[in-house]
């Protein structure tokens, strides 16, 4: 253990002196990235770092595919998650079909209203669209976890490409299904967010049919990074690697672009994560409970007057939501069933991002996986969370159940009746109790002790380890006297005593 600590501190020294960084900072580098070249490329991401699009599977034939339509004429619909991530998706798309011809033709943005649409496509909704001229749909941040879709397309007679990033068990494809998390994928970064995803095949189209290099790409098209860097942040997705360079990359043109909604939010002065995190994402995020299409609508807009006056109405969505959940959090603390690995709590039904929320403070507060289920009309509408927990497997073992359901590793949902409510509870606790530690290191500290000595002002020499989330958690610190961390913004949160278990 000596030899350990000895030869970490040696390389803490060569981290500082090689990186130009202050020690404290090369002392928790060195603790997470022993490897010097995976030290450098945390701490200085590099567009050069992106993979190869083409190497996403179907993204060749997708793109192809998407080009014909284009030539043809013909209408295409987005159809897009009712989240931030699937906001973004949506946006980058939008913008590349533009540039690549779609000016004269029908172009369409269709963002879920879940408790409307279900988490499988709607036909009515793809019906309404087909009569305006829509011959394809592109989903984004949507589509690969159910099969049903590609029946739904296919018997509304339209043609289907899916772009999305959540799990899936399907392994033959009807249709060009660009997800890096495909059991045959060879992509070398399988945690893109739903908007890495829409920006990688957004990449292949530009290049396809204006003959760029990807570095050519990059520079023309700067303005897609913060958009990604918005959407990536906003699903809790793994913040290293490709995230890491998407996040990066940016705040770093950020400063540089002057496009209505960033004059909008920069107002007030720079846009820094603590900004992104704490304004920009929940406003965005506020669109689902009045208007999805403001969520879109804010990024796309020429017209400032038009994002001032969307954002001032979600900050009032906002608000309201903030005490809607509170509410309803107490409302699931005292209808919840606590079992060892998960918490099960069934109330009157409410909006399903509440449900969401509500479910994601639950696991928090109890550290158990979680499942907030709403019931309406016969019919459960339930979120869950994840505490160590694949959900995404976990419903696919009970899909027997589901009227729908949707979802990846970490965060998922679904719809059922009633009636099956009492076998899913049961189902569930067994399933979970089996497999219930599958993620659990995942949720554990990266270190049971203090990561390193630091006082608190001067806390600012950690922000080259920004941002903080899944993959990079924010490290763990003492003063000598405290226990204390630190977020996307600076704050410290304190954690106990020094020196005192």
């Amino acid at each position: 253990m000596e030899k350990f600590i000895a030869n970490n501190q040696m390389l803490a020294q060569k981290y500082a002196s090689d990186f130009s960084i202050p020690l404290e900072l090369a002392q928790i580098v060195a603790q997470r990235f022993p490897g010097y070249d995976d030290a450098k490329r945390f701490l200085f991401p590099d567009i050069n770092h992106l993979h190869d699009s083409e190497s996403m599977p179907d993204i060749k034939r997708a793109t192809t595919e998407i080009i014909e339509s284009i030539k043809k004429g013909e209408g295409i619909l987005i159809y897009c998650h009712d989240d931030v991530d699937g906001y973004t998706s949506a946006v980058i798309t939008y913008k590349t079909l533009k540039d690549l011809g779609q000016e004269d033709c029908p172009l369409y943005i269709y963002p879920i209203i879940r408790e409307k649409d279900g988490y499988v496509l709607n036909p009515e909704i793809l019906r309404e669209y087909k009569q305006k001229g829509v011959k394809l749909i592109l989903t984004v941040d949507f589509g690969i976890s159910n099969a049903e879709n590609f029946r739904i397309a296919e018997e509304v007679g339209l043609k289907l490409i899916v772009c999305d990033h959540h799990e899936t068990n399907v392994t033959n494809f009807p249709v060009p299904a660009v997800d890096p998390k495909r059991i045959d994928s060879k992509y070398p970064f399988c945690e893109l967010a739903g908007v890495g995803v829409a920006f990688k095949l957004a990449q292949s189209l530009y290049q396809k049919a204006f003959n760029l290099t990807a570095a050519e790409f990059y520079s023309l098209k700067k303005g897609f990074f913060p958009i990604v860097l918005i959407g990536t942040i906003s699903d809790r997705v793994m913040l290293r690697e490709e995230n890491r360079v998407f996040c990066f990359q940016g705040l770093r043109v950020l400063s540089k672009l002057d496009e209505p909604w960033i004059r909008f939010f920069r107002q007030e002065g720079e846009i820094n994560l603590a900004k992104i995190t704490g304004e920009i994402i929940p406003v965005i995020a506020s669109a689902a409970y009045v208007d999805p299409n403001l969520g879109v609508g804010i990024f796309l807009s020429h017209d400032e007057h038009y994002v001032a006056e969307a954002v001032a109405r979600l900050k009032l969505v906002d608000a309201e939501r903030k005490q809607a959940i509170e509410s309803l959090f107490k409302e699931a603390i005292s209808a919840a069933k606590i079992f060892p690995k998960i918490v099960i709590s069934v109330i009157p039904f409410s909006k399903q991002h509440h449900l969401g929320s509500v479910s994601s403070r639950l696991k928090e507060y109890l550290k158990r996986t979680s499942v907030v289920i709403g019931l309406q009309n016969g019919k459960c509408f339930g979120e869950l969370r994840s505490y160590g927990v694949n959900l995404y497997k976990m419903l696919y073992h009970l899909s027997d159940l589901f009227l729908d359901f949707g979802g990846h590793q970490k965060a998922a949902g679904f719809s059922m009746r009633q009636e099956n409510l009492d076998k899913f509870i049961e189902e569930a606790v067994r399933y979970v109790a089996d497999h219930g530690d599958e993620m659990l290191s995942e949720y554990s500290s990266s270190s049971a002790k203090p990561e390193v000595f630091l006082n608190k002002p001067d806390i600012n020499v950690l922000s080259p380890l920004m941002p903080f989330g899944e993959g990079n958690p924010a490290p763990l610190l003492t003063d000598g006297f405290s226990i204390y961390t630190i977020d996307n913004k600076f704050n410290i949160i304190e954690q106990g005593e020094y020196g005192k278990s």
